[in-house]
């Protein structure tokens, strides 16, 4: 434990004199202020320690989101493989193995995030599935071989804050955007949900090529039949089966300052109480990257940890959120949603938005009383009528079979001896 704090103090001091870029597949160490450097080849030092391992067509690899558990798209993808046991290795990239591994179905092989041996399974591995960037794998010299595929999940849906170059200003990591623009040039295809989203893959990403509208994978859930998905939640949150679920869903801020005016979470659940009936038990979700206090919520149970943000929306009967996009996953339950954004034009000047707010299915609150206005003021025929026009409007796909379509397209690049390029009709299909 000593020599790995030490370690750690090595790093953090050898950071403060030393810079590195990377170009063109060189790695150049550079002390600051000289003209000193040294240059290393990251795709010489990774082929030299995996180029020999021979591609396995049956093995996927998953990451969810830099290693943060098993959730979102990649979730219910490997779900929908598991269904046929044997025919795939699933192997699954995850932070701190020992301490997850009980959220892993028992037929998916664990590596940690980043060691040599998640080195060693990416360049066997035939098909790479991510809903993020692999920049910290590039950053090392990851290569993809001739015959394996990578399909990009991502993870926002009909995001209304912009993303990636779109929003290139908020970069602080010079080697970033060089990075981004060799992940997406290394990525075969791109799972998008809906018209709005693919315009927004070739807008904000770079060289996007094979874009397939087959619907986010994880929105499946909010098609099936209930198979226990909100009893589990309940119970693993502590909620009675009788009670409502009010879902604060806060994003975070790329200024690091945060809404003006905390949610009033008293207020606005005896409001809900009124308008809905029933009790209802307010529970807050809080983005990963998120500083927001804990102590300016007066009330509510803390799910930031629960793994499947999709089974808390699942198990929620309404949400509030100010620029989350998993609202617009919601929104396809039918149940009542909310904004509020104290902030909203700060936000939209700093990050910036692809659409205005108003242009949401949503009621708009700038603070605790119209939030409560709101509430009170909701009509489920006018929000459902809204939803309705929104989904038309953004092109959506979302039809509950999102993850049956990759499966099919698995199957077929696992089939595929050379991974020869995919008939047109096959992927419009």
């Amino acid at each position: 434990m000593k020599k790995k704090r030490l370690l750690i103090k090595l790093k953090k001091l050898v950071k403060i004199f030393v810079l590195y870029t990377i170009e063109n597949d060189y790695k150049i160490y550079r002390i600051r202020n000289t003209k000193i450097n040294i240059r290393f080849s990251l795709q010489k030092r990774y082929q030299s320690k995996w180029g020999y391992i021979p591609i396995q067509k049956n093995k996927i690899i998953f990451d969810n989101y830099m290693g943060m558990g098993y959730g979102c798209n990649c979730k219910y993808v490997a779900e929908r493989l598991l269904r046929t046991p044997g025919t795939y290795d699933l192997v699954w990239v995850v932070k701190d193995v020992a301490n997850n591994k009980h959220l892993f179905p028992k037929n998916i092989r664990l590596v940690e995030y980043m060691s040599e041996e998640a080195f060693k399974e990416y360049a066997s591995a035939g098909i790479w599935i991510c809903n993020y960037h692999l920049i910290a794998y590039l950053n090392k010299g990851l290569q993809k071989k001739k015959g394996q595929v990578y399909i990009q999940l991502w993870h926002g849906s009909f995001g209304i804050k912009k993303i990636e170059g779109d929003c290139r200003n908020l970069v602080i990591d010079k080697n970033w955007e060089y990075l981004a623009k060799k992940n997406a040039d290394v990525t075969d295809y791109w799972i998008s949900n809906s018209d709005f989203e693919t315009k927004i893959y070739k807008q904000a990403f770079w060289n996007v090529k094979n874009i397939l509208e087959y619907g986010h994978p994880r929105n499946d859930l909010f098609f099936m039949k209930n198979d226990g998905v909100r009893e589990k939640v309940k119970k693993k949150l502590g909620i009675s089966e009788e009670s409502k679920i009010l879902l604060y869903v806060p994003t975070f801020r790329d200024n690091g300052l945060y809404e003006a005016e905390y949610l009033d979470s008293e207020k606005v659940v005896r409001k809900i109480e009124e308008r809905f009936g029933g009790n209802w038990e307010f529970v807050v979700r809080y983005h990963p990257k998120s500083e927001l206090c804990l102590e300016k919520i007066k009330i509510g149970i803390n799910a930031t940890n629960y793994p499947d943000i999709q089974e808390l929306l699942l198990a929620s009967d309404a949400v509030i959120t100010d620029y989350s996009s998993c609202i617009f996953d919601f929104i396809l339950t039918g149940r009542p949603g909310f904004i509020f954004a104290t902030d909203n034009d700060i936000y939209n000047e700093v990050r910036g938005l692809y659409y205005p707010l108003k242009n949401t299915p949503f009621l708009i609150a700038e603070n605790n009383e119209q939030l409560c206005k709101n509430i009170d003021d909701f009509d489920e025929n006018v929000y459902e009528k809204k939803v309705k026009q929104f989904l038309s409007d953004k092109g959506s796909v979302e039809d509950g079979h999102a993850a049956e379509r990759v499966e099919r397209l698995i199957k077929q690049l696992a089939r595929n001896e050379e991974n020869e390029e995919i008939s047109k009709d096959f992927l419009e299909s």
